[in-house]
């Protein structure tokens, strides 16, 4: 188990709020395990990148996955709301 998930579980069981990248927190947050607070304080979102050393001509495979994963991404990223980073809390907190 990594700290990540160490962290999701901890807010999902209710013991607090937790600050991780929305890609971190998309399931539980869509099961509604957890729940976004304080979005109007999130910064705003960065550029996704991605980057390649350039040696000569670009191997078709890289080309091939850049294609692959470039796709994926811009469609995972349309997916998520509009601020990437996210503050999540388990059900039994922030109830106002």
């Amino acid at each position: 188990m990594t700290t990540t998930e160490a962290a999701v579980d901890a807010a999902v069981l209710g013991t607090g709020i937790i600050r991780l990248l929305h890609y971190q927190v998309s399931e539980a947050v869509e099961t509604g395990r957890l729940r976004l607070v304080l979005e109007d304080a999130e910064p705003e979102p960065v550029p996704v990148h991605l980057v390649h050393a350039t040696r000569g001509q670009m191997p078709l495979k890289l080309r091939r996955f850049l294609d692959f994963a470039a796709e994926r991404l811009r469609a995972r990223l349309h997916e998520l709301p509009r601020n990437p980073s996210s503050r999540a809390t388990g059900p039994g907190l922030n109830k106002g």
